[in-house]
């Protein structure tokens, strides 16, 4: 029969969290964090990844032109979101508006990065020009023609389309006497 100590070690679960912060991240903050987490017993810490400066970032929508820094803390010390957010927000410093921990587990976090790793993203700023397609250009007398030619066939639809409208609105003939009529009648009879 196992001992209880060996249940212990075989049972050793850890807590991961992700914490994001929109602060300048210097090396004293680091340092805080790590010494702050050291309370939960951390496993290990992943090196902050920054995010572009996005005009309301995706969790501080009431910042505005801020980066994020992203970091994955593994703990062995149970604790809540909550727990590690106030904590943190108490002991390094960081504004309650500029940190957000979350579970790695959450639905949202991880429907985020399922979103990222379908799409692929391609740097085009260090990329050759790809080779365009000139056969169609957008100037020139070749253009001008065909945007005549499409012009010309368009006016021919609406002359037809218009044609057919006057059909189909014919009450017969009207003179301009009628025509006068019909526009003075609360004048009076015309003379």
């Amino acid at each position: 029969m196992k001992s209880f100590k060996s249940y212990l070690v075989e049972n050793e679960q850890t807590y991961n969290f992700r914490i994001k912060m929109a602060e300048n991240l210097s090396d004293e903050t680091m340092d805080a964090l790590e010494s702050a987490l050291q309370k939960y017993e951390i496993k290990s810490m992943s090196k902050p990844k920054k995010t572009p400066i996005q005009e309301h970032p995706m969790d501080f929508q009431t910042l505005q032109n801020a980066e994020v820094f992203i970091m994955d803390a593994e703990l062995t010390y149970p604790v809540t979101a909550h727990q590690l957010y106030e904590y943190i927000t108490q002991t390094v410093g960081v504004p309650a508006s500029h940190l957000v921990v979350i579970n790695q587990d959450h639905p949202e976090e991880m429907a985020r990065e399922e979103a990222i790793k379908e799409e692929e993203y391609e740097s085009v700023l260090e990329t050759d020009y790809a080779d365009a397609d000139n056969s169609k250009a957008s100037f020139g007398d070749e253009y001008n023609e065909s945007m005549l030619k499409a012009i010309e066939s368009r006016k021919m639809e609406y002359s037809a389309i218009f044609k057919a409208a006057d059909k189909q609105d014919y009450a017969g003939p009207k003179t301009e006497a009628s025509a006068t009529a019909s526009m003075m009648s609360d004048r009076g009879p015309v003379k």
